[in-house]
């Protein structure tokens, strides 16, 4: 496996560092092959900007018609700082893709009792149980942003966040500014939602 990276909040008290953005492979990148053939992802530096293959193709599904109750698509994020992606809704399918970061934001496309077809956030696709997948909310900052107290520009800085950081998504408002947490600091502050992926409604 590769080795991480990390993406650094920075404040004036001192330095807290966030965790590398999780494994997946980017468009046209060939990951390495394990021995039973199945895929490993590998690191990706940058946070893509919007992308199409990420939210093409999606089937709505009201939360009356989905086994879980709710709506499809939906955000999700990674339960377990180990994870692994299938190529289909079962145990016997080989392992796609194994992403190695807990809170990573997914999309889910589809879903079974049991299994869940997630989206990341290079657009690849693979089954996860759902026991792997949390309800919480988070995003991906896209570049190094700063937090602010307030949801204004000229608002007093809480903390800036490096590029690839994991935030909690607590809202966002009809100006596009959000309100993120960072759970390693409890520090809370806003951001524009286009830095963040993840926020963008689906």
């Amino acid at each position: 496996m590769n080795n991480k990276s990390v993406f650094p909040i920075l404040l004036s008290a001192g330095l807290l560092s966030l965790s590398a953005v999780a494994q997946t492979v980017p468009d046209g990148a060939r990951a390495p092959q394990k021995s039973d053939g199945s895929v490993v992802a590998r690191i990706v530096e940058d946070v893509p900007g919007p992308n199409e293959r990420v939210t093409k193709n999606l089937i709505r599904v009201k939360a009356a018609k989905t086994p879980s109750g709710f709506r499809v698509p939906r955000y999700v994020s990674l339960k377990y700082s180990t994870s692994n992606g299938r190529t289909g809704p079962s145990s016997k399918h080989p392992v796609r893709w194994q992403y190695s970061r807990r809170g990573l934001p997914m999309i889910v496309v589809a879903e079974t009792e049991i299994w869940r077809k997630v989206r990341d956030v290079n657009g690849d696709e693979s089954w996860m149980k759902r026991r792997l997948l949390d309800g919480k909310r988070m995003v991906l900052v896209r570049g190094e942003i700063t937090l602010r107290a307030k949801p204004r520009s000229d608002s007093r800085k809480q903390a800036t966040a490096g590029k690839g950081a994991l935030l909690a998504l607590e809202d966002c408002d009809a100006k596009n500014w959000c309100r993120v947490t960072d759970l390693g600091s409890h520090i809370t502050g806003y951001a524009l939602k286009s830095m963040l992926w993840g926020a963008e409604p689906l």
